[in-house]
């Protein structure tokens, strides 16, 4: 299917909308009809994240000036947020709309209450791109009759609403510009771009290789932890034995959790900065818009974004098993929940920062064009 003219992304768990009746699926198709029942044009609508067609319209939207005209709608609850591919999907469109001047193009419906959307300071990536934008609050509508008119007048306003943001033109126009251009003189140039990112490369590699560091100091507290557990146990000391253990440790995991949570926050923070830039930068060497000299220096960072990219991929899978035990230790000890809670969110945030730099990884290969075997 080749679709062509304004499009939807549905960003959904689908086991949200079993839970629901299926009401998160037809919630899209009534508004695809409300918008072609007002603006007389065919809204396409995607809504089945693991169909062939989704993944190729997906693709081609993002890798084209189609984005203009590409809406993505992320049905908020609490199971999105625990998705890593609904996760995925957002950061993935807001580096590309960002880009291109088009934040508005994301428009999340606040399905099932996330307090974390209403709190000043989240450290959830994710989450803070949600709440900079004007969501739409469907969490009473969701329990209305899909008939009814308090319903259908939802609805229709938010066809109208999609239909108001493609006729009012960008605020500002892509991130990053040519260097030698004239008339951008005070925004940032190719050359600054690649010139931040030569800066941010080692640092992120150091990140990376810090996170390993303290992993392997967590992991050697925590057990020492159990063998005393043990002692205690074979000593009679009971569950006061256990709890004077877990305080104990509690105490201990305090400095290097700190530490953990600091570079989870910088990784993240840093990555979400410069994504908009980056991936217009790829853009352009890819539509011929640079110099020789330009693109040359742009290949050289490219190399080392992919050993990069490489080494952090290889690092993800030790830090969700972390993040994996830590789920289970929270459930089981008060005193060692809010450090957990806070070691689950750091590696959130490294593994929504390797979806960043996994699209540049992926912008990057296509540069190549097809590969051809001998």
């Amino acid at each position: 299917m080749n679709a062509i003219g304004p499009a939807g992304f549905w960003s959904y768990t689908h086991r949200d909308d079993q839970l629901d009746g299926g009401r998160i699926r037809r919630l899209a198709e009534a508004i695809a009809h409300a918008f072609e029942m007002t603006t007389g044009d065919e809204l396409h609508v995607f809504v089945d994240n693991t169909s062939i067609a989704w993944g190729e319209q997906w693709r081609a939207r993002l890798d084209s000036a189609l984005t203009s005209t590409t809406f993505l709608i992320p049905i908020i609850t609490p199971k999105f947020l625990k998705s890593q591919e609904c996760r995925r999907e957002i950061i993935t469109f807001s580096g590309h709309a960002a880009s291109l001047g088009l934040d508005d193009l994301i428009l999340p419906i606040h399905y099932v209450d996330v307090p974390q959307l209403t709190e000043e300071d989240s450290g959830d990536e994710v989450v803070q791109l949600i709440s900079r934008r004007q969501w739409v609050d469907w969490r009473q509508l969701r329990l209305e009759d899909e008939n009814s008119p308090e319903y259908r007048q939802a609805v229709n306003q938010l066809a109208l609403r999609l239909k108001s943001i493609l006729e009012t033109p960008p605020a500002s126009g892509p991130i990053l510009v040519p260097s030698s251009s004239a008339e951008a003189a005070d925004q940032p140039g190719f050359l600054d771009s690649l010139a931040e990112m030569e800066i941010a490369l080692p640092e992120w590699a150091d990140t990376v290789q810090k996170f390993g560091e303290v992993l392997e100091s967590l992991n050697a507290k925590t057990q020492a932890s159990a063998i005393q557990m043990q002692q205690s146990d074979a000593r009679g000391g009971g569950f006061a034995g256990r709890l004077r253990v877990t305080n104990e440790l509690a105490a201990d995991l305090g400095a290097p959790v700190a530490e953990l949570a600091q570079l989870g926050s910088r990784y993240s923070a840093e990555l979400s900065r410069i994504d908009p830039g980056i991936i217009t930068m790829i853009r352009m060497i890819g539509e011929g818009e640079v110099t020789e000299e330009e693109e040359a220096s742009a290949r050289e960072i490219f190399g080392q974004l992919t050993e990069m990219i490489v080494a952090a991929r290889e690092a993800v899978p030790n830090l969700q098993g972390l993040s994996e035990g830590a789920k289970v230790m929270a459930s089981g000890s008060r005193a060692l929940r809010p450090l957990m809670n806070t070691i689950q969110t750091a590696v959130q945030q490294v593994v929504d920062g390797q979806t960043i730099i996994e699209e540049w990884g992926r912008m990057i290969d296509e540069l190549e064009g097809p590969k051809t075997g001998s």
